[in-house]
């Protein structure tokens, strides 16, 4: 007997030793599941062991991992986490649990698929981590089998060293993850300044010949540069993976005084757009809101502007309809000589939005519809 005891503590050291090994090599936490349940298998002399794993409902436990069990059992089959099973017990107790005969156990019901591998004995012991229960380690004995301490321990043990080895792999997979978003996020900004500064080289190479003073450049130049700078704050922000029509207008508009309820109407559907199209769309709002105060809806007492807009998914594009409608002004002839502004409207906009634009000269003042898909 002594020999037998000195044999098995031989098998359940070499096994965690091992097993030590593979955990901090290991990068592939179904491979570890695997290979501990075979690990103590070995050691234990026993042929059923299972890895199950608290499931996110906290109601359910998955047999993620296990040695010698039928077909169709590991990754599938789940048994309760509540209290009235050994396993559940253990989880929420956070002690070991023993049943050294499962056809004599009244203290929980013992699930049907240990009946269906002739399972009499069984051990179930919590694998916990840092951030709270991974779920139980669990080896059943298809004989009747008295566990001693040293087993607990050992089975224990090895829990805790499982328990440490997936801890570790989920924060390599957390910090690889962020990596991966920083590298993104960093392509991404690259992109964003990469599109700012042609657009830039556009507005000056533009306003140069636009202009004849150097004080009528810099005003316009500076007025647009605001702009872009408007719709890159909207950008920076983290939690914005897009941009709203509404922000878009909102931030352009009220920049340029307007009051909403005063000289100022605007609704909508609650529609996103990109970063590219957002900033497109910024430097036409802009445009049209330098215009009205110049000369349109806002250069007046009782002039306003009405902004509305909607969507239509019924092609192969989800499509956007904007109308910019301005009222209150006299507009007796359609200009005949366009300007900077005129020409980033009808040229510079539609392109970049790929879509169209049509300017519409009312008596009481201007219209523009602005219509374009939405790039996914």
């Amino acid at each position: 007997m002594e020999r037998e005891n000195a044999e098995k503590l031989r098998r359940q050291v070499s096994a965690l030793a091992k097993f030590g090994g593979q955990a901090l090599r290991s990068r592939d936490i179904s491979e570890l599941l695997q290979e501990a349940t075979r690990l103590v298998s070995d050691a234990m002399d026993i042929d059923l062991v299972k890895v199950l794993q608290l499931l996110p409902d906290g109601q359910n436990l998955l047999v993620r991992a296990g040695v010698n069990w039928q077909p169709g059992i590991v990754g599938h089959a789940t048994i309760p986490a509540h209290e009235g099973s050994a396993a559940g017990y253990a989880l929420r107790a956070n002690e070991p649990v023993i049943s050294e005969d499962t056809s004599e156990e009244k203290r929980f019901h013992i699930p049907e698929l240990l009946f269906e591998h002739c399972v009499r004995s069984t051990v179930n012991v919590v694998i916990r981590g840092e951030r709270g229960p991974f779920g139980v380690l669990e080896v059943d004995a298809q004989r009747l089998r008295r566990f001693g301490q040293d087993d607990i321990d050992f089975l224990q043990n090895y829990a805790n060293l499982l328990a440490a080895a997936i801890d570790r792999m989920n924060v390599e997979r957390e910090l690889t993850e962020s990596a991966q978003r920083q590298n993104v996020l960093a392509h991404e900004l690259q992109h964003r300044i990469n599109n700012m500064l042609a657009m830039i080289r556009a507005v000056a190479r533009r306003a140069r010949s636009s202009y004849t003073t150097v004080d009528e450049f810099v005003e316009a130049f500076d007025n647009r540069l605001a702009a872009i700078a408007r719709v890159h704050n909207l950008l920076a922000r983290p939690e914005e993976a897009a941009i709203s029509v509404r922000a878009i207008l909102m931030q352009e508009l009220t920049a340029y005084g307007a009051i909403e309820g005063e000289n100022f109407a605007q609704r909508g559907t609650d529609t996103v757009l990109p970063s590219k199209q957002a900033e497109a769309l910024s430097m036409a709002f802009h445009e049209l809101a330098t215009n009205a105060i110049k000369h349109g809806g806002l250069s007046v007492k009782n002039g306003r502007i009405d902004v509305s807009w909607d969507t239509d998914a019924s092609g192969r594009e989800k499509q956007v309809r904007i109308r910019w409608r301005e009222s209150g002004v006299r507009i007796e002839d359609v200009p005949a000589v366009r300007g900077f502004g005129s020409e980033i409207l009808e040229k510079s906009v539609p392109v970049m939005l790929g879509g169209t634009l049509e300017r519409i000269f009312h008596p009481d003042g201007t219209e523009c519809v602005i219509e374009f898909p939405i790039e996914k």
